[in-house]
C-alpha cells in the first residue's frame, strides 16, 4: 500500500476541520491529537484550523495519542501532532513506553515549535477528604493509563513529587486521559490526571466538584518527578480556574508541535509561516492558547532535533541562537 493510500484509510479516524482544498497543489494534512475532552484535542482543533483558513491546505485531526501517531509519522499515515516533551523524549530514543520502538532505533520525529505551557496534576472530587498529593497513599488512582503513556507519566510524577510511588496506592486502570477524569466522576477512583483547561475537567466539577491537588516546588521534591520525566517544572497557577480555589503549583511543560522527519521543508515552512503570522488567532478559539506566541517558539528546553527547515526559518526571522545551535547538535551526537 501506498503511503498515499494509507494516508486515505487514516483519515476515516480523523475529524475534518476545514473544508476541501482549492487547488490541485493543496495538502491533505493530518495532525495527530488526544481524544475529545482533553486539552491536546481542543488545541490540535485550535492549531488546524489556522492552517486551514490560511493555507490551501486541510488539516484533519486524528483524536489519538502519540503512542499511535508517532508509529504512523514512520508510514507518513500522520505528518505532525501535538506532545509532551517528556513522551516524545521517550519516542525519539525509544527507551520507557516506547522501549525498542522501531529496532531501538525510536521514531523519525523532529521539533517544530515550542509552544503553551501546559499545567497537570491529580485531581480529586470537591467533596473529598483528599487535599495533598500525600493524602492519595493507599487510595485509588488512575496511574494506569494504558496506550496514553504521556498520563501515567504526570501521575508517576506527581506521586514521586510527594515521594509516593505505584505501591503506595490502589492502580487504577484506563485507557486515556478522558477516561481518568471520568473514573472519579463516577465514583470508581479517589483522583486521576488533571490538565488545566481541559473539557473533561470541567465535567467533573458540574459533577462532583473538582480540586486539583497542589505539587511542592521544592528542588528535592522536582528532583523526584524529573526522575519520571527530565522536561518537568513547576508552575504557579493563581485561584479561579476550574478546580484551583487557591493559588497552588502544578507540573509543566512546554505543549510542543512535532513533524515526523522526512515532512518535506514546503510543508513544514508553511506550518510555521501561517502559525507565525496569525499566533494570535489562536487565542480566539481557544484561550489556553494565549500563551501560544512566538517567543516561545524556540528555547533551549527541546529535548528532540528541530526539523532542518524550521532551523532555517527562525533564522530567516533572527530567533535562532548560537545556543540552540548547541543544543541542536548536542541532541543530534547522541
Amino acid at each position: 500500500m501506498t503511503s498515499m493510500n494509507l494516508k486515505t484509510a487514516a483519515l476515516g479516524a480523523a475529524m475534518l476541520i476545514t473544508g476541501a482544498p482549492s487547488t490541485a497543489t493543496a495538502e491533505i494534512l493530518v495532525m495527530g491529537g488526544n481524544p475529545e475532552g482533553s486539552l491536546f484535542y481542543a488545541q490540535s482543533q485550535a492549531i488546524a484550523s489556522v492552517i486551514g483558513q490560511h493555507t490551501d491546505d486541510r488539516v484533519d485531526v486524528l483524536p489519538q495519542s502519540p503512542t499511535v501517531f508517532f508509529p504512523m509519522f514512520v508510514t507518513a499515515e500522520a505528518d505532525f501532532g501535538l506532545s509532551s516533551p517528556i513522551e516524545a523524549d521517550f519516542a525519539y530514543r525509544a527507551i520507557g513506553p516506547y522501549e525498542g520502538a522501531q529496532g531501538g532505533e525510536g521514531y523519525p520525529l523532529s521539533t517544530i515549535m515550542l509552544g503553551s505551557p501546559i499545567s497537570l496534576s491529580l485531581v480529586v472530587r470537591g467533596s473529598s477528604d483528599i487535599h495533598s498529593l500525600a493524602d492519595l497513599e493507599g487510595r485509588r488512582v488512575v496511574a494506569d493509563y494504558g496506550a496514553f503513556a504521556g498520563s501515567s507519566i504526570t501521575a508517576e510524577a506527581a506521586l514521586a513529587n510527594a515521594g509516593l510511588g505505584i505501591d503506595d496506592i490502589t492502580v487504577v486502570s484506563v485507557s486515556s486521559y478522558p477516561e481518568g477524569v471520568t473514573a472519579v466522576i463516577e465514583g470508581r477512583a479517589d483522583a486521576a490526571v488533571g490538565s488545566l483547561g481541559s473539557g473533561i475537567l470541567q465535567q467533573l466539577n458540574a459533577a462532583e466538584g473538582a480540586r486539583i491537588l497542589s505539587i511542592d516546588p521544592s528542588p528535592e521534591a522536582m528532583a523526584r518527578s524529573q526522575e519520571v520525566g527530565s522536561s518537568f517544572v513547576p508552575i504557579e497557577v493563581p485561584a479561579g480556574p476550574v478546580g484551583v480555589d487557591t493559588d497552588i503549583q502544578m507540573l509543566s511543560y512546554a505543549t510542543t508541535l512535532y513533524s515526523r522527519s522526512d515532512l518535506s521543508d514546503e510543508t513544514v515552512k508553511s506550518v510555521l509561516h501561517t502559525l507565525w503570522e496569525h499566533s494570535s488567532q489562536l487565542e480566539t478559539i481557544h484561550p489556553s492558547l494565549a500563551t501560544w506566541t512566538r517567543d516561545r517558539f524556540v528555547d533551549t528546553a527541546f529535548v528532540v532535533p528541530f526539523h532542518p527547515a524550521a532551523i532555517e526559518f527562525y533564522r530567516e526571522k533572527g530567533v535562532w541562537t548560537d545556543e540552540l545551535e548547541a543544543r541542536q547538535a548536542e541532541l543530534l551526537a547522541q
